[in-house]
């Protein structure tokens, strides 16, 4: 019998995934992620359409690498629960921080590929700037009659 294809990441999976990776402690493996991915969403997703996702791959990499260069084991936990919570979500959103100053980089790099290409086309960065024209949605109606 063959296997199903799983369905496309929407983007409230990948989000998903994205706070996974963030929140993530120990080590880290494709496989691993895979199994917390298919646990949370009942879809097992291969580690090849996992890492097509640029947003994905990058944030795996750099959890990866501040997992290597970090993780010593549990540290001193503070008694109380909230407290412990709190340092837990401040951790987090640095992480997320990070991946997203991350992201920021590679999409500013990005443009900048994409303006020289466009410049060496002949088109200029007023040319790119332009608004986008508004849909004519009367127009369709009158098409239709």
């Amino acid at each position: 019998m063959k296997k199903r294809r799983a369905p496309d990441l929407t983007e409230d999976v990948v989000s998903s995934i994205l706070d996974s990776i963030d929140g993530w402690k120990g080590k880290l493996t494709w496989d691993l992620l895979i199994a917390a991915v298919e646990k949370t969403t009942g879809i097992e997703y291969s580690r090849f359409t996992l890492s097509a996702y640029p947003e994905i791959a990058n944030a795996f990499r750099l959890r990866k690498e501040t997992l290597r260069g970090t993780w010593t084991g549990e540290q001193s936990v503070p008694r109380d629960e909230k407290v412990r919570a709190a340092l837990e979500q401040v951790e987090r959103l640095q992480r997320s921080v990070q991946r997203l100053r991350s992201e920021n980089m590679l999409l500013k790099e990005q443009f900048v590929t994409w303006a020289l290409n466009a410049e060496r086309k002949g088109v200029t960065m007023l040319m790119l700037s332009a608004p986008l024209p508004k849909p004519s949605r009367d127009q369709s109606k009158a098409s239709k009659e």
